[in-house]
């Protein structure tokens, strides 16, 4: 069965569209709703799975290779694989260098096109070599790259058992 994202506002409503015939149908979620996915049944007849993210901005995968620089490491930095990217913040996969730990402050370079990104951010999230951290501050030309990378490519999607 096909997945399809749904990214609820800060009024936790959203559009879930079918990836079939591309009608949409927008839902609103009460405070007590907490799911985080759910099926869906459009009028064409297509059925589909609906995970719910409920962020303030988006997240996506990202299969690229970068370094992080945390103090005490060499010159070279330790070699990341990156796994995911938002506005805010990255996630990567740790190859080598020292244990991090939380709220440390780091720098990460990376690449995007022919763009090199190099910025500072600070650890957040360590679940064994899987680390999230947060960027300290963007200047506008990352912001607009990042803002052009997180661009969807197919209108957000709904929620729920619900039927067109």
């Amino acid at each position: 069965m096909e997945k399809v994202k749904v990214y609820l506002n800060e009024a936790r409503s959203g559009f879930v569209v079918c990836q079939r015939c591309g009608k949409s149908k927008q839902i609103e979620f009460t405070n007590r709703d907490n799911r985080r996915s759910g099926v869906a049944k459009c009028a064409c007849g297509n059925t589909f799975a609906v995970i719910f993210e409920n962020r303030k901005h988006c997240r996506k995968p990202i299969n690229s290779y970068g370094k992080y620089f945390a103090t005490g490491d060499s010159a070279e930095g330790a070699s990341i694989k990156l796994v995911d990217i938002s506005r805010r913040g990255i996630r990567f996969i740790k190859k080598d260098g020292k244990p991090l730990q939380l709220n440390e402050k780091i720098r990460v370079s990376f690449s995007f096109w022919d763009d090199i990104i190099f910025r500072a951010a600070s650890v957040y999230n360590i679940r064994n070599e899987r680390i999230g951290a947060k960027f300290i501050s963007l200047d506008e030309h990352s912001k607009n790259v990042f803002g052009f990378f997180l661009l969807p490519l197919k209108p957000p999607g709904l929620i729920g058992q619900t039927s067109f």
